[in-house]
């Protein structure tokens, strides 16, 4: 949540969308990247530059992308209405 006003009036100028969307790369892809990579190191054992550039790891990276974006679009939705309940409503776009 926004933990004073003026980071409140930052994520309003972003706009709910913006700030949906920042949320979810900023979780997804940092998230993505880690999780893949320790499935890969754990189910094989080694890390070669075969298996990253593999089909079956790219897949498991994109399925590891898309559920932590999600999470991070439903976290940031979550802080955004949590930070309008507590500051007021929204006055930029969005």
């Amino acid at each position: 949540m926004a933990s004073s006003e003026t980071e409140w009036g930052r994520m309003q100028q972003l706009g709910l969308p913006r700030c949906v969307l920042r949320g979810a790369l900023r979780h997804g892809i940092p998230m993505a990247i880690v999780v893949a990579v320790l499935i890969e190191v754990v189910s094989g054992g080694t890390f070669s530059r075969e298996r990253v550039t593999s089909a079956e790891f790219l897949g498991r990276a994109l399925l590891c992308l898309a559920v932590f974006s999600a999470s991070g679009a439903i976290s940031s939705f979550a802080r955004w209405k949590a930070a309008e309940s507590l500051f007021g409503k929204r006055v930029g776009k969005g």
